[in-house]
């Protein structure tokens, strides 16, 4: 009976021990979680219009120095691009007290210095006055199609030219602005701009001077700031009775599920036109789920990891419509297919920008930036991910004829030169 309590209470004590050890390590864990949860909200980005910058003039030097070792010591791509990254700092860094005297000096100045590096995926995190809202671009002129309810009501009609905004000509105005818009290609920067133009990071209103059939009309646009909606984010139509197209707006939101459904109506059609030309790119997880329903091998996707075709993979002819704007995760998937061997890619050359694992860094007074941190590396068959775009196997752009006549010319040369 004695050997029988004294192992009973040697049971408990060690069942006692098991249990303590147990809490002791939910405590641990509870206390790791609520410290990671809280590190986590303190790094939540906070971002400004550049008049209301957290930093004041006397601190400017101090924070910019605190930018550019951040950029020397974790951005990934400068060394290749041949330039003296020390030599730009100095050049941004003499400006500061001269020309450069308020917040909105500093801040446009810091545009301007992500700019230089001539990295897509670099920039300051400061926030825009926008109107939402993409002009068409055609053979380098400004136009509107198919205006937004804003637009409606500041009087913009379709197919209305953009001739001049803020009392300058549009070429000029464009050319100004370039500096601050970054870019791993010249033909992405320009594209880039063009299609920011109803974007400020300092005016909450511009003025427009429209060409509206032999007139010249002026309009004012406020550029109301709002966050993007979650929309639909891919869509199809039916072209001729045997032609499938989708349009992929971004690799964003719940692109994949957008995909998939319309995926399924156009999936047993002999043709396949994708759409990615308004594409600025996003989740490249995203676009290697998509590749999967498009390629008809196992390969490696550019990014990292494998694509496996879906058991219901496209079978018919494939075609990718790209452009100076498709960009980032839209770009890496345009790699993947025409690497696939499977699809067909007509427009204009990419905008030479996958990402390179982008990261979001803080100076020393609290302004968010952001700079690629990956190596640079080649896709599985040897294209360069960073600096060079993708080249169409037929080059089309879209005419200022066939626009004003309602007409893609992309999708025109598409149907009538190439389903044969």
């Amino acid at each position: 009976m004695k050997i029988f309590k004294h192992f009973a209470i040697t049971l408990l004590a060690i069942v006692g021990l098991l249990v303590l050890t147990i809490l002791l390590s939910v405590t641990a864990f509870k206390k790791e979680l609520v410290s990671y949860l809280s590190q986590s909200n303190q790094e939540q980005i906070q971002t400004y219009y550049v008049a209301d910058i957290p930093v004041v003039p006397e601190n400017f030097a101090i924070d910019f120095k605190s930018i550019h070792s951040q950029v020397v010591e974790k951005c990934s791509l400068y060394k290749q691009k041949g330039y003296d990254i020390d030599s730009i700092y100095t050049t941004f860094a003499k400006r500061i007290g001269s020309n450069v005297q308020t917040k909105a000096d500093y801040g446009m100045m810091l545009y301007e210095y992500f700019a230089a590096l001539n990295i897509g995926h670099a920039g300051v995190l400061l926030n825009m006055y926008a109107a939402e809202y993409h002009p068409t671009i055609v053979e380098d002129r400004v136009f509107i199609s198919k205006p937004n309810e804003h637009f409606i009501n500041c009087g913009f009609c379709d197919k209305d030219e953009i001739v001049a905004i803020n009392n300058t000509p549009i070429e000029k105005y464009i050319n100004n602005r370039k500096k601050y818009t970054s870019a791993s290609t010249e033909n992405y920067r320009l594209r880039r701009t063009q299609l920011g133009v109803f974007t400020s990071q300092t005016d909450s209103i511009i003025t427009c001077d429209v060409r509206r059939d032999e007139d010249i009309i002026t309009l004012n646009l406020p550029l109301n700031c709002r966050p993007h909606s979650d929309t639909q984010q891919a869509y199809y139509k039916i072209l001729n009775d045997s032609i499938g197209y989708i349009c992929i707006e971004s690799m964003m939101y719940n692109v994949v599920e957008d995909f998939k459904q319309a995926y399924e109506q156009v999936q047993n059609l002999p043709y396949l036109i994708i759409d990615v030309r308004h594409n600025g790119g996003g989740n490249s997880g995203n676009g290697r789920l998509i590749a999967e329903y498009l390629v008809r091998n196992p390969q490696r996707h550019c990014v990292g990891g494998d694509i496996t075709p879906q058991p219901n993979a496209y079978k018919g002819k494939l075609f990718l419509l790209t452009s100076n704007y498709t960009f980032s995760a839209a770009e890496s998937f345009a790699i993947d297919l025409k690497e696939s061997g499977n699809a067909i890619l007509v427009g204009e050359v990419t905008a030479g920008d996958t990402g390179c694992r982008p990261e979001n860094f803080v100076s020393k007074y609290g302004i968010w930036f952001r700079i690629p941190t990956r190596e640079p590396h080649f896709s599985p068959k040897g294209f360069p991910m960073e600096g060079v775009g993708v080249e169409p196997h037929h080059k089309v752009k879209q005419s200022v004829e066939d626009f004003l006549n309602d007409k893609d010319t992309a999708i025109e040369y598409i149907l009538y030169e190439l389903c044969k």
